[in-house]
């Protein structure tokens, strides 16, 4: 994120929590989160117009969490919101602050109308929550990221993502069969360590475990996958890409002629299918554009795409005897 996706221009990072009534609907529903996420980004883009008088498109990365500390069942919602956007003219409208006490009040109606909606809370249970003096939803936008401070968004970014536990926190001590968790005094727990039985430990950190197909982190607005797509025709924005943005774009532009230099000539069914599509796969993978030669520099385009097993070993043998096998391959 810091070296591909975030513009350089200032960050700000907002937690969203909710009651612990609500939370039991996500532990049975992770999809959920994804409508949730939605619905908070839509409200962050309602308060900015406003703010600034005008709508603007801004850029947003969302992030679920599961976890809170000692692995206590508790979701919530990390994000890292650009403080403010861009105009239809392509301007930069800073929004420094947002009402903080408004935007909760909004967050709690608005959480509250999604449940109703999907008929998992009654009449009843919404009139009370929305009086309820400590509603136990919160907004937290006290952490802010300059334009220039790489380093700061690159640890923000880190920290959204981070998984439910720490190893550097664990002490594992086998002769107890038990876990000594420790971190920094936590007012709920009264305690800055807990001591786990070790078959309870693996029941806490499981239950974060997601599903297969889980999207934990999701962008939007000019963070998405296709206004991502659209940075280098907008001088406006690629000025202020980071350097790993450019580069991307650079060879996504590169990558685009040589699509269109392939499809003016004939090609078999196979190739066009297959072109191009690994290649930006192993470079999202690997960081390393396999379409780039090691040697000069230059883009590479494919010949051909070989499927047949015999001369595809007939090329593992050869480079086997030349002594440039791929590493740990090993054929009679």
């Amino acid at each position: 994120m810091n070296e591909r996706l975030l513009l350089l221009l200032p960050h700000r990072q907002m937690v969203f929590t909710f009651p612990k009534v609500l939370r039991v609907f996500f532990r049975h529903d992770r999809r959920l989160y994804g409508e949730v996420s939605k619905l908070i980004y839509r409200m962050i883009q309602s308060f900015s117009h406003a703010a600034a008088g005008r709508k603007i498109q801004s850029a947003a990365v969302i992030a679920y969490a599961s976890a809170g500390e000692f692995a206590r069942w508790n979701p919530h919602v990390h994000g890292i919101f650009l403080e403010g956007g861009f105009d239809r003219e392509g301007r930069f409208v800073h929004v420094p602050s947002l009402d903080l006490i408004k935007l909760s009040q909004y967050f709690r109606t608005s959480v509250v109308a999604f449940f109703l909606k999907r008929t998992l809370i009654n009449q009843l249970l919404a009139r009370n929550m929305l009086d309820w003096t400590h509603g136990g939803f919160s907004v937290d936008s006290s952490v802010k990221i300059a334009a220039t401070s790489s380093k700061s968004r690159e640890a923000l970014a880190q920290y959204i993502a981070r998984p439910p536990m720490s190893l550097k926190k664990m002490l594992v001590e086998q002769h107890a069969a038990s876990v000594l968790y420790r971190s920094e005094y936590n007012p709920y727990f009264h305690t800055n360590s807990k001591l786990f039985p070790a078959t309870a430990f693996l029941v806490e950190v499981l239950q974060h475990l997601p599903d297969a197909s889980a999207r934990l982190i999701r962008r939007y607005g000019l963070s998405s996958s296709r206004s991502r797509g659209t940075w280098s025709r907008k001088p406006h924005l690629l000025r202020l890409a980071p350097e790993g943005g450019k580069e991307q774009d650079q060879q996504e532009a590169t990558r685009r002629l040589a699509e269109a230099h392939q499809d003016s000539q004939d090609q078999s069914v196979s190739a066009k299918e297959s072109r191009a599509a690994w290649a930006r796969l192993l470079a999202k993978v690997y960081e390393v554009d396999p379409l780039r030669c090691a040697r000069c520099g230059s883009q590479m385009r494919v010949l051909a795409v070989i499927t047949d097993p015999q001369q595809v070993r007939r090329i593992l043998l050869h480079l086997i005897k030349t002594g440039v096998a791929p590493p740990g391959l090993q054929l009679a």
